[in-house]
Order: C-alpha cells, then structure tokens, then sequence
C-alpha cells in the first residue's frame, strides 16, 4: 500500500495547471489571430475617406437674405481687415437683395489664375491691371474695374531715428519683407530702393513673412527694425515710429468687379472696402459711379 506523498500531489497539480494554461494561451493567439485576419480582409475591401480640413484662409457670413441665394465671393491679398469688410457687406441691405451670403477669401497675388478669371470664380478682385492682362489679355470681357487706388505713398518704418538711404545705415539691420514678389508695398518698392541706394541687399539679412500681420507684428514685438509700408502702419500699430519716403506716387491696387452683376451693390461694396484702405486711402479713391453712394 503506497503512502500518500504531498509532494508529489503537488507536482501533479503544477503540471495540469501549466498544461491547461498552455492550453488557453494558444487558443487566445488564435483567436486573436483570426480576428485580425478578418479585420484586414474587411479593410481590404473598403475604400476609407479622410476627412478634408477647411481652409484657413476664408471667412463668411450671412446677409440675412435667402439662404439659397448666391455668395458673393470676394479675393484679397491679405487678412488684414478682412473680416471687419465681410461683416459690413453682409450688414448692408443692398446685399440681402441678392446674395445669402459673403466670403471673403484671402490668398498670395501668385495663387489667382486664368482659369479663376474664366470661370468667373470672384465676384470681386483684387489685383492690378497688369497681372489681370497677364493671366487672361481678354479680361475685360468678364471683369471691369470698379475702384482705383493711386498716388499712394510707401514709407520706409523705423522704430527709431528716420531711415536713412545709405549703405551704412542698412548694414546690419534685421529688414522685413513680405513672402509675395508681387506685393508692390512690401516687396519690389522697398528692394527697389535698396538697389537705388546703392546698398546690397543680398549681404543683408532678409526677413521673409507669409502674410501682413505676422510681418507688422514681428515689428511691432522689436523683432524687426525696419519694414516697409503706407501710413496705415502708424495708426494700426499705434507705437512711436519714424519713417523716410520710398515712393510717393505708387498704385496701391484696382478693385475688379463682375461684369455680370447687380449693380445696384457697387455701393456697398465701395463703402465696405473703406474699412479695408484706411483714411489715407480713400482718399486717393478713384470710382466713377460713386457720385450715386451716399457715404
């Protein structure tokens, strides 16, 4: 008669358990297994979407007309002042009549094309002549100028003593400039003068900006110690600034319209464009029909 041995009752209920365990840890990676199988089969077979971000660049708001009307499509070149505009186009009557809604979309002068021109993409543009004959000669035929603004003047800022047009004075300056080779204000007529000035502006150290406000900001915040710019700078940044004349007699932009359009809202968008010009501005503002807008 065996006796009963606690060590070995023991050993035997190890080795049970391990094999059950065993047991249950491979049938938990098969399981697993096939689960992932079927999961990639089924994704297979599907065709996913991402979700599409929205542009960060476009504002919109209501008229308070019919929803269902047309939007009123507006292109700047800049965010500055975008917004305030939109909100008083969607604020004036005239434009309830015929549109539910207003977007303004601001974007580099580079990204506007022919095919925007031919389309009628905009309702409104704003560009200059010679880039407009440039993408499409036969513009005219779908746009016509609506507002002009000439004999706008261009400032070299500083937040110290007046600029001055020499090489000694430049060197070593931190000069900010906007990503755009179209821009006029911030681009050509600064490094135009540069070059007239006999400085090199190659050696010199360049800032380049993506948009306006990040530009003036940049300047405001001592980062920068000169940009260029019309005298709307002295009152948006309101800080203590000198400045020096790069050109007196510059065309700040023309405002094209569509031809195939309610004329009855030139005057509103005339006046909503005031809050984007600044008092200077509009006073160079050439607009053949405004002698019928009451402002």
């Amino acid at each position: 008669m065996s006796s009963f041995s606690p060590n070995r009752w023991i050993n035997r209920r190890l080795l049970t358990i391990g094999v059950s365990s065993r047991r249950s840890y491979t049938a938990a990676l098969l399981g697993l297994l096939l689960v992932t199988i079927a999961a990639s089969s089924l994704l297979a077979r599907q065709h996913i979407e991402l979700g599409t971000l929205g542009k960060y660049h476009v504002y919109q708001c209501q008229t308070g007309g019919v929803t269902s009307a047309p939007v009123f499509d507006l292109l700047a070149v800049s965010s500055h002042r975008a917004r305030k505009v939109a909100d008083h186009l969607c604020a004036a009557s005239p434009m309830a009549e015929y549109y539910g809604a207003v977007r303004i979309d601001w974007q580099p002068r580079g990204q506007l094309s022919a095919k925007d021109i031919l389309n009628e993409t905009y309702d409104l543009i704003w560009s200059r002549e010679h880039t407009m004959a440039g993408l499409v000669p036969e513009y005219a035929s779908y746009y016509e100028p609506l507002l002009h603004y000439d004999h706008y003047q261009v400032y070299w800022f500083s937040r110290g003593a007046p600029p001055r047009l020499t090489p000694a004075y430049f060197h070593g300056k931190r000069i900010g400039l906007l990503n755009d080779r179209q821009s006029h204000t911030m681009y050509l007529l600064p490094l135009a003068s540069l070059k007239e000035a006999g400085i090199d502006f190659s050696a010199e150290e360049l800032v380049y900006f993506d948009d306006a406000p990040s530009l003036y900001g940049a300047f405001a915040r001592g980062e920068l110690d000169l940009v260029s710019g019309g005298l709307f700078l002295e009152q948006d940044l309101d800080i203590p600034l000198s400045r020096t004349l790069i050109a007196g007699n510059a065309t700040a932009a023309t405002l094209f319209v569509r031809k195939d359009r309610p004329t009855e809202v030139d005057c509103a968008v005339a006046s909503a464009l005031d809050q984007f010009t600044g008092e200077y501005l509009r006073s160079q503002r050439a607009f053949a029909g405004g002698q019928r807008c009451e402002f």
